[in-house]
């Protein structure tokens, strides 16, 4: 059997970079824990266990071959980065941007070719365009905010109202929870991202979020379509300073879901705040940081009282970032964007795109499936 002599830095890059212990990739590999010690010691491992460790640890196999780690970069701003403290860049992100250009680059080419136009509002405002009046003309032109959320039946149904009301607009909106088939995305590493165009901007949405806090997102990265930044996020990680687009795309974002007029109106100084940010949550369907950033914006509460709560706050929802499975042909629907999917299928029953190129897309493996999706839709096979 053939050995290989790698740079032991690099196997203990390709390890953390997946975010394994040596435990965990022992496991997946069929190897003890000292073997691969043993290999991230001596750099020798034999080309076939190279090859599926470059499998299991999702790295191109030609990297585990260079003398020293590479340094990988996101094909977008990375604003998860607070001053000179970097997050690291995780395959899993890495190949959900890449899988998610790949749709978009699709459809971009679809519209151009049926004489689709670009889009008006796609770069149409700046960071000096006040916040107010970003917000007033983004709810306008899409019909989302409060006032659809106060008349929205539930959490969920407020979610998916905004995304049809999106979509509509143009706007490409894909939300899962994985990348591939089976790898879970995570929220400590991602929220969201905005891949933006002309012709077809996407908002991803971590579907592994809370429903309140993917709304949050959504119009989050809607707001960098309108700015014109391709750029992922964690929003946990982008209240700095520092960030002045962050720093604008939280606070148009926060004006649309729960406007300052409204809070400094509904909000009474003298009752229960913990039960007035209860409320304000319940009626506007919005995480409750974003009541604690509007009431610290109102001036209702002091900067440290709002850090205080907000970290609290923050502790508190991370046990609560569970998802449910779904329905499989809905999921790949929301993963792919509604938009994508059905001119997808159109494509291919047309004969305009190869069955082959059609599910690859989609993200499917079988013809089978591919037709019960379809039919799932609203297309006849």
């Amino acid at each position: 059997m053939s050995n290989a002599q790698l740079k032991p830095n690099v196997l203990r890059w390709a390890r953390r970079r997946a975010g394994l212990s040596v435990a965990k990739l022992a496991g997946r590999m069929g190897a003890s824990p000292s073997v691969v010690e043993e290999w991230e010691r001596t750099g020798l491992i034999t080309l076939a266990k190279a090859e599926s460790l470059a499998k299991k640890t999702h790295t191109p196999v030609g990297y585990l071959f260079l003398k020293e780690p590479p340094q990988e970069v996101l094909p977008i701003k990375d604003f998860r980065t607070i001053g000179d403290s970097a997050t690291p860049v995780t395959p899993n992100l890495l190949d959900i941007i890449y899988e998610s250009q790949r749709r978009q680059e699709w459809y971009r080419e679809h519209l151009i070719e049926t004489g689709t136009p670009p889009l008006a509002f796609v770069g149409k405002i700046t960071p000096d365009t006040p916040v107010d009046k970003a917000a007033l003309e983004i709810c306008k032109t899409f019909k989302i905010g409060a006032l659809l959320s106060t008349v929205s039946a539930d959490w969920q149904a407020n979610l998916l109202l905004h995304i049809e009301a999106l979509e509509e607009g143009g706007v490409l909106v894909m939300r899962s929870g994985v990348v591939g088939y089976t790898r879970q995305l995570s929220v400590e590493d991602f929220r969201g991202f905005a891949l933006c165009d002309a012709y077809a901007p996407v908002v991803f949405i971590n579907n592994r979020d809370s429903k309140a806090a993917q709304l949050f997102t959504l119009v989050h990265e809607l707001v960098h379509i309108w700015i014109g930044e391709s750029a992922v996020s964690n929003l946990d990680r982008t209240y700095a300073p520092s960030q002045r687009i962050e720093s604008y795309c939280n606070a148009v974002a926060a004006e649309i879901l729960l406007p300052l007029s409204e809070m400094i109106v509904r909000w009474v100084p003298e009752s229960n705040e913990d039960l007035q940010i209860q409320q304000f949550s319940a009626r506007y369907k919005v995480s409750t940081l974003v009541v604690l950033r509007r009431a610290r914006d109102a001036g209702f509460l002091t900067q440290s009282d709002f850090r205080a709560r907000y970290g609290a706050e923050c502790a508190r929802l991370r046990g609560l970032n569970k998802i449910k499975r779904g329905n499989f042909y809905n999921t790949m629907n929301a993963r792919v964007s509604g938009r994508i999917a059905r001119a997808i299928v159109a494509s291919t029953l047309e004969g305009r795109t190869l069955y082959r190129d059609a599910m690859s897309l989609l993200g499917v493996k079988s013809a089978v499936v591919f037709q019960k999706f379809a039919q799932k839709i609203g297309y006849s096979i």
